[in-house]
C-alpha cells in the first residue's frame, strides 16, 4: 500500500493485522480462565472479579435461554454503565443473540420505532426507565421485560391489559442454574449489535455490526495506543456503552486487556466531583472521553488536572471535533499529546487516530488505522477522488465497516458502495496524509451561494471569552437561501450582549459565515455521548 499517512504510523504499529476468528463472548471467557482473580469492574464501590462476571453471565445468559431468547434472536438494552449493561451483554454474546443498543434518553414514537425496527423480542432495563417503555410496549414487538430494580419503582408501573408485566434481574438470577449451560456456535460474520444512529435526519436507523467488525476495531485501537504489561490497571467508563465508542473503548478493549472498568452511570460535565474522586483514588491508564468532558476535567486548575491525570498512558477525545483549546491545554498540563479520533457508528467507532505519542497537528482527527483505506470524494458525484486541500465526502473501506443497517436495503445501497462506506462527513487530507473533519454534509449551509460549514464558525465563537458553548444551524430565507443562526451559551458569571457577540464575529469572520441571528441559550441540546443535535436546535431556532 503506497499511502502518504503511513509514515506517520507510531513506531512499531502494524499497518496490517490479524484478527481472531472468534465471537465477542471468547474476550471474555479467556480474561476470566487466565486471570479470574483480576477486577473486572467497579460501580458504587463495589468490585467484581473477572472469574465472579464470568459467573454471573453464565447464571443469566441461562435465565435469558431459559425465556427463549436464542441466536439471531434481537434484545434491546436500555441501560447505563452499570454491571448489568456488562453481564446482559456477554450473556447475549454467549447466546449468540443481537444487542439492541438503545440510548437510556429514547421515548415515545421514536422508542417504538427502534424497537420495532429491529424486531426486538425482549427489553432489558432499570426501573427509572422503565415507565417510558411500558408507555409504548403495546405498539411494539417486545413480549418480555427484564429489569433491574433500584427503587422498586416496578410496583407503580401501569400495564395493560395483554401485556406482560416486568420480572425483575435479581429474582431471576436467584433462580437461575449457574453452570449456565454451552455458548452458541457464532461465526464471525454473525450480526453482534444493532447500532442505532441517527445523524442528521432525526429517522433512526441501525448498523449491524458484526462480531469481527467489533473486534477488528478494538484490536486495531490496541495496535495503535494499547499499554504493554499493564495487567489489571484501569479505565474510565464514562462514555455510555450504549454508544459504539464506549462499547469499543470502554468495554470491549478492557475485558481483551483485562482492565478494570471505572463504571460511571452518568457522563455529566456537571458532576466533575465523582469523574475527579475516581480519577485520584484509582489511577487509572486510559480515560476515554468527549469534548464536554474535557473541557470539564481541563478547566481545573493546572495542580488539579496535572493530579487528576498523572496515570493516564493515553487521553482519547472522540464522538465530536475537539477545540484546538482543549488540545492545547492537555499539552501543557500533561506534556503529552491527546489522542483525536475519528469514528462513527457504521464503522464500529474509530476509523483514525492522531499518532501517539507524538501527536498530529492541532485540529486533525489523525491518520487511517492498520487495514483501513479512506479518500476524499467529491460532493456533487462521489465519484472523483478529491485532492489535497479540497472538501469532499469522507469514504472509508475497512474490516470494522458494517454489514448494513438493518432491514434497509436501499439505504445500505446508497451508503456502501464496492465496500465503501459515505460517511456523509465533509473532510479534507492534507498534502501529508493528515486528516481533518470539516462538518456533516447534512449540515452544510448554503448562504448567499456560498458553502459554510458549522464548524469552523463554532470555533470561533467557542474562543471568546464569554463563551461556553456554541452550535451553528441554518434556517430557510427567502433572499439567502439559508440564513445562518448562531446558539450560544454563556460561562457562568459572563456578560456578553448579542450586539458585541456580532461585532467579534464580523472581526474574526468572512461576510458570508457571519450569523445573522444570535441567540443565548442556557443549554444547546446534545446526546449522552457529546453529540450536537442539530435537527432538535434547528427546531428550537424555527420556534424561536
Amino acid at each position: 500500500m503506497d499511502y502518504p499517512w503511513l509514515k506517520h504510523y507510531p513506531e512499531g504499529v502494524p499497518h496490517s493485522i490479524e484478527y481472531p476468528a472468534v465471537g465477542l463472548y471468547q474476550l471474555l471467557k479467556d480474561t476470566a480462565s487466565s486471570h479470574p482473580e483480576y477486577l473486572a469492574m467497579t460501580f458504587n464501590e463495589q468490585d467484581t472479579t473477572y472469574g465472579e462476571l464470568n459467573e454471573k453471565v453464565d447464571r443469566f445468559a441461562a435465565v435469558l435461554a431459559g425465556a427463549g431468547i436464542g441466536k439471531g434472536d434481537r434484545v434491546a438494552l436500555m441501560l447505563i454503565n452499570s454491571p448489568i449493561y456488562v453481564i446482559a451483554f456477554f450473556a447475549l454474546m454467549k447466546l449468540g443473540a443481537i444487542a439492541v443498543n438503545l440510548s437510556v434518553g429514547i421515548t415515545g414514537a421514536e422508542l417504538a420505532a427502534c424497537l420495532n425496527n429491529a424486531g426486538a423480542k425482549m427489553a432489558i432495563t432499570l426501573d427509572l426507565f422503565a415507565k417510558n417503555l411500558y408507555r409504548v410496549i403495546k405498539n411494539t414487538c417486545v413480549e418480555k421485560v427484564i429489569l433491574h430494580s433500584v427503587f422498586g419503582m416496578e410496583q407503580k408501573i401501569v400495564v395493560d391489559e395483554g401485556v406482560l408485566p416486568p420480572q425483575v434481574y435479581a429474582d431471576l438470577m436467584a433462580q437461575a442454574d449457574a453452570a449456565g449451560g454451552p455458548a452458541a456456535q457464532v461465526s464471525p460474520g454473525d450480526v453482534a449489535v444493532l447500532q442505532h444512529t441517527s445523524g442528521s435526519t432525526g429517522a433512526p436507523k441501525a448498523a449491524a455490526l458484526t462480531h469481527a467488525n467489533l473486534l477488528a476495531s478494538i484490536y486495531q485501537s490496541n495496535s495503535w495506543v494499547g499499554a504493554k504489561d499493564a495487567g489489571n490497571k484501569a479505565v474510565v467508563c464514562a462514555i455510555p456503552f450504549f454508544h459504539v465508542f464506549g462499547l469499543s473503548a470502554c468495554l470491549l478493549i478492557s475485558v481483551l486487556k483485562g482492565y478494570r472498568m471505572l463504571l460511571l452511570p452518568r457522563m455529566d460535565a456537571m458532576d466533575i466531583l465523582s469523574l475527579s474522586k475516581m480519577l485520584k483514588t484509582y489511577k487509572p491508564i486510559s480515560f476515554p472521553a468527549v469534548p464536554s468532558l474535557w473541557r470539564a476535567i481541563l478547566s481545573l486548575s493546572d495542580e488539579e488536572t496535572r493530579e487528576y491525570l498523572s496515570s493516564i498512558h493515553v487521553g482519547t477525545s472522540g464522538g465530536a471535533p475537539l477545540p484546538p483549546e482543549l488540545y492545547r491545554r492537555y499539552r501543557s498540563v500533561t506534556g503529552s499529546n491527546i489522542v483525536e479520533t475519528y469514528g462513527l457508528s457504521e464503522a464500529s467507532s474509530a476509523t483514525h487516530m492522531t499518532p501517539y505519542p507524538e501527536g498530529g497537528p492541532v485540529g486533525s482527527v489523525g491518520v487511517p488505522l492498520a487495514d483501513v483505506q479512506a479518500k476524499i470524494m467529491d460532493l456533487e458525484t462521489g465519484l472523483r477522488e478529491c485532492p489535497p486541500g479540497e472538501i469532499g465526502e469522507m469514504v472509508i473501506k475497512g474490516p470494522q465497516v458494517m454489514k448494513g443497517y438493518w432491514n434497509d436495503p436501499e439505504l445500505t445501497a446508497a451508503k456502501l458502495r464496492d465496500g465503501w462506506l459515505y460517511t456523509g462527513d465533509l473532510a479534507r487530507i492534507d498534502q501529508d496524509g493528515f486528516f481533518y473533519l470539516v462538518d456533516r454534509k447534512d449540515d452544510m449551509i448554503i448562504s448567499q451561494g456560498f458553502n459554510v460549514y458549522p464548524g469552523q464558525i463554532e470555533e470561533i465563537l467557542k474562543v471568546h471569552p464569554a463563551v461556553l458553548d456554541a452550535a451553528v444551524v441554518g434556517v430557510d430565507d427567502r433572499l439567502r437561501g439559508q440564513a445562518i443562526v448562531a446558539v450560544i451559551v454563556l460561562k457562568e458569571g459572563a456578560q456578553a450582549k448579542k450586539d458585541e457577540l456580532m461585532a467579534y464575529c464580523k472581526q474574526h469572520l468572512p461576510d458570508y459565515r457571519v450569523p445573522k441571528t444570535i441567540l443565548i441559550r442556557d443549554v444547546i441540546p446534545r446526546d449522552p455521548a457529546g453529540k450536537l443535535l442539530r435537527r432538535v436546535l434547528r427546531q428550537d431556532v424555527r420556534e424561536a
